[in-house]
């Protein structure tokens, strides 16, 4: 079982591919019971906020497609995690069809600003609700058909946790999760999440939501299959914002150690009239993958932009490289070691893509 992350711009657009164990390396997304999630995609014009004497932002290297039907297939969700021209990108959104079929999952104001649009039909877009430790309602499930008749079905979950007090509005943590579906050739679980049998996709969806409520039951298998997990917040989020997910749904889906945490390695701040933090860099995602083990930490919207407008005059950023935060982790992994004797995350791995460039990750 893996994540492959795919980098479409060398800042923060990504497609993930999530693919079970049996899927080959070379095209895992075409494999049964694969799924994609393609995040937050701005591939070509320039994005402006209140008109380009405010801010207006250019990337200076080449995206590697130059639309988003030069993707090899439509992906199963797209993922927009502000309503910021960064992040949720009419020009590039509009590259899709009309008629795509996937999925998409929105915070609330990204939503509705989609919606606005009338260029997807209304029953694509959904408004992720926020995450509330304890409430199902609060996950976003779809539910991933199993290989065969007696196999079990797959999830995927998404969860949308906003940090408290952010006058910026971009201070997100996207959690996603990921279990395969099995079936009797896979590798055996001793349990299962009893999800209903999925019915024939709807005209408008490939997968199916599942709303009613899941119990885990014994299943005739042996070793439960282990979930993969990714955290997405490239402008960072305060951890204790993340840690009630992480304590009840992380923990119930067997996904720790986080497979994924994609947050920027630069801090960049603002007078506090102009928002204060915008990017909380490094020392925000330290404490993240620190926290949940983390197996890799990949750098988003890090990449050198042309910048322009009166909200950017007096930026300041902090540059932190992979190897400086490669070393900040071992160094800290060794006093805690030190100290408590506990489990060492200092094998997570610091990875920047350049546009185009992948990174494949296997289920520790």
């Amino acid at each position: 079982m893996a994540l492959t992350v795919r980098s479409l711009n060398g800042d923060t657009a990504f497609l993930l591919t999530f693919s079970p164990p049996a899927a080959p390396i070379s095209s895992p997304s075409l494999f049964p019971g694969s799924f994609t999630i393609l995040i937050d995609p701005w591939l070509t014009g320039a994005a402006t906020i209140l008109g380009n004497f405010f801010s207006i932002s250019e990337q200076k290297s080449k995206p590697c497609i130059s639309n988003l039907t030069h993707l090899d297939q439509e992906p199963d969700i797209i993922l927009i995690s502000q309503d910021k021209p960064d992040h949720c990108h009419e020009e590039t959104l509009r590259q899709l069809p009309r008629d795509c079929q996937s999925t998409i999952l929105a915070i609330p104001p990204a939503a509705k600003k989609i919606r606005s649009w009338k260029h997807f039909r209304p029953e694509l877009v959904h408004a992720l609700p926020k995450h509330v430790e304890g409430d199902s309602n609060s996950l976003y499930r779809l539910v991933i058909p199993p290989f065969s008749p007696r196999g079990s079905c797959g999830e995927v979950s998404v969860a949308w946790m906003p940090a408290k007090r952010d006058m910026t509005g971009v201070h997100h943590a996207i959690g996603i999760t990921y279990r395969p579906p099995c079936s009797v050739l896979s590798a055996n679980p001793a349990y299962y999440l009893d999800l209903p049998m999925s019915p024939p996709a709807s005209p408008g969806s490939p997968r199916t939501i599942a709303s009613s409520p899941r119990t885990l039951v014994p299943s005739p298998y042996n070793d439960r299959e282990r979930t993969l997990s990714v955290i997405y917040s490239p402008h960072g989020v305060p951890y204790e914002i993340i840690r009630p997910y992480a304590s009840s749904h992380l923990v119930t889906e067997s996904a720790l150690p986080l497979t994924a945490l994609i947050h920027s390695f630069d801090r960049v701040e603002n007078p506090w009239y102009l928002g204060g933090n915008i990017s909380a860099g490094s020392p925000g995602g330290f404490m993240i993958a620190k926290s949940l083990y983390a197996q890799a930490w990949i750098s988003a919207h890090d990449a050198d932009k042309n910048n322009r407008g009166w909200s950017v005059k007096q930026v300041r950023i902090g540059k932190f490289s992979a190897e400086e935060i490669q070393n900040m982790l071992q160094e800290d992994s060794m006093e805690e070691r030190k100290l408590h004797k506990g489990k060492s995350y200092s094998n997570t791995s610091i990875v920047s893509l350049g546009s185009g460039e992948e990174y494949r990750i296997e289920r520790w």
